[in-house]
């Protein structure tokens, strides 16, 4: 378990009563006294949400009564502070940038393993914005990575940026000189319009070409 306050509290937002057992199942081990609460539609979240403070949101897309890209901006319109990401069967790279440019903290594939999905709701806890596609999603993320002129090494570039390493750690991963990666990461820089390494990440996650 992690070390997170015993007093956390989760709303999940999902019309399938099936995955939401298996979710509240796999997120119970999440920290000692975790609270998960369901919402099976819009108006059972904006009920729950006014009787109870949260510390994450989970969101599915599609929802009975509501999108959940129309229910997030109620949500955040009702507590600003929040942080609420999206969990969904969409691999929609139009999805994942019109949720992040709303403001969803992430945006998580439901084919996501349970060991993945906890690391990523941990990180979400703590801050981070978190970005999770499935395969079909990776295939997507490269053609659009084309379409603004960032090639396949470049791309592995990207992640590891993502990841915070480096440029000498880098080097070592991807076996290149420190001019090389320097070289590419100029060119970055200059696909994604962004002046230094935090702001490439973020315009990549904005576009979907990060893969976590």
């Amino acid at each position: 378990m992690s070390s997170l306050p015993p007093d956390t509290r989760l709303l999940l937002i999902d019309d399938h009563q099936i995955y939401l057992d298996g979710l509240t199942l796999t997120l119970g081990s999440l920290c000692e006294g975790v609270q998960l609460d369901h919402a099976r539609n819009a108006a059972e979240a904006m009920q729950s949400v006014r009787e109870h403070p949260y510390d994450l949101i989970l969101l599915d897309l599609q929802l009975p009564d509501s999108s959940g890209l129309a229910l997030m901006q109620k949500l955040r319109a009702a507590d600003a502070m929040v942080p609420i990401a999206i969990l969904t069967a969409s691999n929609s790279p139009s999805d994942l940038e019109t949720a992040l440019q709303m403001g969803a903290a992430g945006f998580i594939s439901k084919t996501t393993d349970g060991k993945t999905l906890l690391d990523a709701v941990t990180q979400l806890l703590y801050g981070a914005q978190i970005v999770i596609g499935d395969a079909t999603m990776a295939v997507d993320r490269q053609s659009n990575a084309r379409e603004v002129g960032i090639t396949p090494r470049q791309l592995e570039i990207l992640d590891l940026l993502a990841e915070g390493l480096p440029n000498k750690v880098i080097c070592q991963r991807l076996s290149l000189s420190e001019d090389t990666v320097k070289t590419h990461l100029k060119a970055l820089f200059a696909s994604l319009n962004s002046h230094n390494r935090t702001e490439c990440v973020s315009h990549a996650r904005k576009l979907g070409l990060v893969s976590f």
